[in-house]
């Protein structure tokens, strides 16, 4: 009979030979491309207070976080996310250095979630955050660091699809709905939901809108969809949304990268986190996300210096399958030199001597 400690708990995984010298490849190039862009590293605990992340993502979704008691018993929870952590670093230690701030980081993640196949607890955030400057400068540049990054691993075909959380805020305040009826329109036009969608909005909007505001909700593409979006919003909140989007993409296009650009006016995901221009990344052959980021100016006054702030994440676990299924291979280790352990002292010399010169050895 097998020790049950011979299984591995579920959600987690061992990674070792090719799969983890691509991993930490992928971790380099992409940590590369950062530090290119003028981001400094930041090295974050694996866990903190539990009422950290609580503050950060709110308590249904703190929830999730594997939680433990300290010596001094306090809760604690391992990192759910990285975001809160740098947030609290800069408002608590970075209030007299000059602004924007911008920071990088590579780690694992917790989180619990419904058991699914192939659903991992454990995984790794590669990302940024560009923190102080509320000018649309900086979320493009998020935008172009992210396409940079994915490309210098040799992907090249993926999509960010990007929205705006102000063009939704937009049509709902001309609606004068209240946060109910905000938050079921959120998740109707989340969920693809067009005849659900379809009747709320016959009871909030006049007939002849209800028709074009479905539709809107529907358009995803480049900046032609942002010009009939313009024609059908009545809110100069949601045209100044239409416009950020519309400025992002131009900019993509003078660069020739706007191939990589999709935007999309039924992105309102994440509408309690994110208080501007947001993105997701896809790529072909995967039905996940392989990241996800926009602006999020409320997010530091959590914890106590409100700033304007963007950023991103990729996770480092689809990078690498994305990777592996196109038979990617990093580098493989060099044939080390064999030598002969008849004389210990010998062979450890000559091993020693090997190693100075920067050969790989193995005493055999």
């Amino acid at each position: 009979m097998s020790s049950p400690l011979s299984k591995i708990p579920s959600g987690v995984q061992y990674i070792f030979d090719e799969q983890a010298r691509l991993r930490r490849w992928i971790e380099r190039e992409l940590m590369a491309v950062f530090e290119g862009w003028s981001y400094s590293e930041i090295i974050l605990p694996i866990f903190d207070y539990a009422d950290l992340f609580a503050l950060g993502m709110g308590k249904e979704q703190a929830e999730l976080t594997y939680r433990f008691t300290g010596r001094d018993g306090k809760l604690l929870a391992l990192r759910p996310e990285m975001t809160s952590l740098v947030a609290r670093t800069v408002a608590t230690r970075f209030q007299n250095k000059p602004r924007p701030i911008r920071l990088c980081y590579s780690g694992e993640v917790f989180r619990w979630d419904e058991p699914r196949s192939g659903r991992q607890y454990e995984f790794h955030q590669i990302g940024l955050e560009h923190i102080g400057s509320e000018r649309l400068e900086a979320d493009t540049e998020a935008i172009i660091i992210a396409v940079e990054a994915l490309r210098r691993i040799g992907l090249e075909h993926f999509t960010i699809t990007v929205g705006h959380v102000e063009f939704f805020n937009g049509i709902a305040e001309s609606l004068a709905l209240d946060e109910t009826g905000r938050r079921q329109m959120q998740t109707m036009i989340d969920r693809k939901e067009s005849d659900e969608l379809r009747s709320f909005l016959t009871a909030h909007a006049a007939s002849h809108d209800v028709e074009g505001l479905c539709r809107v909700f529907s358009l995803s593409g480049g900046p032609e969809i942002i010009q009939e979006a313009k024609s059908r919003a009545a809110s100069g909140r949601s045209i100044a949304a239409l416009d950020d989007l519309d400025r992002v993409y131009q900019i993509a296009k003078a660069l020739g990268l706007d191939r990589f650009v999709n935007v999309d006016l039924g992105e309102v995901g994440g509408l309690d986190y994110y208080t501007g221009l947001t993105f997701r990344i896809y790529a072909q052959g995967l039905g996940a996300a392989l990241g996800r980021g926009g602006r999020y100016d409320q997010f530091l006054a959590k914890f106590g210096q409100s700033e304007p702030a963007v950023g991103f994440s990729l996770c480092l676990d689809w990078l690498a399958e994305l990777l592996t299924r196109g038979g990617k291979k990093v580098n493989q280790r060099t044939e080390p030199t064999r030598i002969p352990a008849t004389d210990i002292v010998s062979a450890f010399k000559e091993a020693v001597r090997l190693r100075g010169e920067g050969m790989s050895v193995e005493i055999h």
